[in-house]
Protein backbone atom coordinates (compact mmCIF):
# COMPACT_ATOMS: atom_id res chain seq x y z
CA UNK A 1 0.00 0.00 0.00
CA UNK A 2 1.09 3.23 -0.99
CA UNK A 3 1.55 6.30 1.72
CA UNK A 4 -0.47 9.43 0.39
CA UNK A 5 1.14 12.10 -0.92
CA UNK A 6 1.58 14.48 2.27
CA UNK A 7 1.01 11.26 4.81
CA UNK A 8 3.99 9.66 6.33
CA UNK A 9 4.60 6.03 6.71
CA UNK A 10 4.78 4.29 10.12
CA UNK A 11 9.11 4.35 9.95
CA UNK A 12 9.16 7.74 9.04
CA UNK A 13 6.72 9.10 11.85
CA UNK A 14 9.03 6.86 14.44
CA UNK A 15 12.13 8.22 13.12
CA UNK A 16 10.34 11.89 13.89
CA UNK A 17 8.91 11.08 16.80
CA UNK A 18 12.36 9.73 18.53
CA UNK A 19 14.64 12.76 16.84
CA UNK A 20 11.96 15.02 18.76
CA UNK A 21 12.37 13.39 21.74
CA UNK A 22 16.03 12.85 21.90
CA UNK A 23 16.44 16.86 21.19
CA UNK A 24 14.14 17.20 24.16
CA UNK A 25 16.40 15.17 26.14
CA UNK A 26 19.44 17.04 25.42
CA UNK A 27 18.64 19.67 27.85
CA UNK A 28 16.27 17.87 30.21
CA UNK A 29 12.44 17.61 29.08
CA UNK A 30 10.34 20.25 29.58
CA UNK A 31 6.62 19.72 29.45
CA UNK A 32 6.05 22.46 26.99
CA UNK A 33 8.49 19.87 25.10
CA UNK A 34 6.58 17.18 25.61
CA UNK A 35 3.46 18.78 24.26
CA UNK A 36 4.57 19.50 21.21
CA UNK A 37 5.58 15.88 20.56
CA UNK A 38 2.31 14.60 21.90
CA UNK A 39 0.99 16.53 19.11
CA UNK A 40 2.86 15.38 16.58
CA UNK A 41 2.13 11.55 17.80
CA UNK A 42 -1.44 12.22 17.86
CA UNK A 43 -1.97 14.35 14.65
CA UNK A 44 0.36 11.97 12.53
CA UNK A 45 -1.70 8.91 13.80
CA UNK A 46 1.00 7.32 15.45
CA UNK A 47 1.14 4.10 17.44
CA UNK A 48 3.51 4.78 19.56
CA UNK A 49 3.05 7.04 22.44
CA UNK A 50 5.33 9.24 24.52
CA UNK A 51 6.14 6.61 27.25
CA UNK A 52 7.74 4.07 24.48
CA UNK A 53 9.84 7.12 23.13
CA UNK A 54 11.76 6.93 26.90
CA UNK A 55 13.48 3.88 25.76
CA UNK A 56 14.01 4.27 22.58
CA UNK A 57 17.47 5.82 20.28
CA UNK A 58 17.83 8.17 18.12
CA UNK A 59 20.53 8.41 15.17
CA UNK A 60 21.08 11.21 12.79
CA UNK A 61 22.13 8.84 10.02
CA UNK A 62 19.11 6.51 10.04
CA UNK A 63 17.18 9.58 9.89
CA UNK A 64 18.81 10.87 6.80
CA UNK A 65 17.98 7.30 5.50
CA UNK A 66 14.26 7.24 6.53
CA UNK A 67 13.95 11.15 5.89
CA UNK A 68 15.35 10.65 2.23
CA UNK A 69 12.76 13.55 0.69
CA UNK A 70 13.95 17.08 1.03
CA UNK A 71 10.53 18.35 1.91
CA UNK A 72 10.22 15.61 5.20
CA UNK A 73 13.73 17.19 5.98
CA UNK A 74 12.80 20.39 6.32
CA UNK A 75 9.32 19.63 8.28
CA UNK A 76 11.43 17.67 10.30
CA UNK A 77 13.98 20.88 10.97
CA UNK A 78 11.32 23.16 11.15
CA UNK A 79 9.55 21.28 14.37
CA UNK A 80 13.16 20.43 15.70
CA UNK A 81 13.82 24.52 15.74
CA UNK A 82 10.42 25.04 17.44
CA UNK A 83 10.83 21.84 19.97
CA UNK A 84 14.53 23.85 21.28
CA UNK A 85 12.43 27.34 21.27
CA UNK A 86 9.36 25.88 23.19
CA UNK A 87 11.03 26.13 26.58
CA UNK A 88 12.14 29.74 25.84
CA UNK A 89 16.07 28.95 26.14
CA UNK A 90 17.47 27.32 23.24
CA UNK A 91 21.10 25.99 24.59
CA UNK A 92 24.30 25.11 23.28
CA UNK A 93 23.82 21.72 23.56
CA UNK A 94 20.21 22.17 21.43
CA UNK A 95 22.08 24.36 18.61
CA UNK A 96 24.86 22.18 18.69
CA UNK A 97 22.73 19.16 18.02
CA UNK A 98 20.25 21.08 15.31
CA UNK A 99 23.60 22.02 13.55
CA UNK A 100 24.40 18.56 13.43
CA UNK A 101 20.89 17.49 12.06
CA UNK A 102 21.70 20.29 9.34
CA UNK A 103 24.54 19.38 8.12
CA UNK A 104 23.48 15.36 8.05
CA UNK A 105 20.88 16.69 6.12
CA UNK A 106 23.35 18.47 3.75
CA UNK A 107 21.92 21.79 4.99
CA UNK A 108 24.00 25.28 4.37
CA UNK A 109 24.70 27.61 7.37
CA UNK A 110 21.91 29.92 5.28
CA UNK A 111 19.16 27.31 4.62
CA UNK A 112 19.54 26.60 8.66
CA UNK A 113 19.69 29.86 9.32
CA UNK A 114 16.63 30.57 6.68
CA UNK A 115 14.62 27.08 8.17
CA UNK A 116 15.06 28.75 12.03
CA UNK A 117 13.52 32.24 10.39
CA UNK A 118 10.73 30.64 8.86
CA UNK A 119 9.93 28.52 11.99
CA UNK A 120 10.55 31.53 14.54
CA UNK A 121 8.49 34.04 11.93
CA UNK A 122 5.32 31.23 11.39
CA UNK A 123 4.53 31.08 15.43
CA UNK A 124 5.72 27.49 15.52
CA UNK A 125 8.25 28.35 18.49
Amino acid sequence: MESQQGSMTPEEIDVFARGLHHLASVDGIDPRELELIADFLREAGASITLDDLKDTSFSKFEAVQVLDKTYLRRIFLKTAIALVHRDGHTSLAERRALAELADVFGLSNVEFVELETEALSAGLA
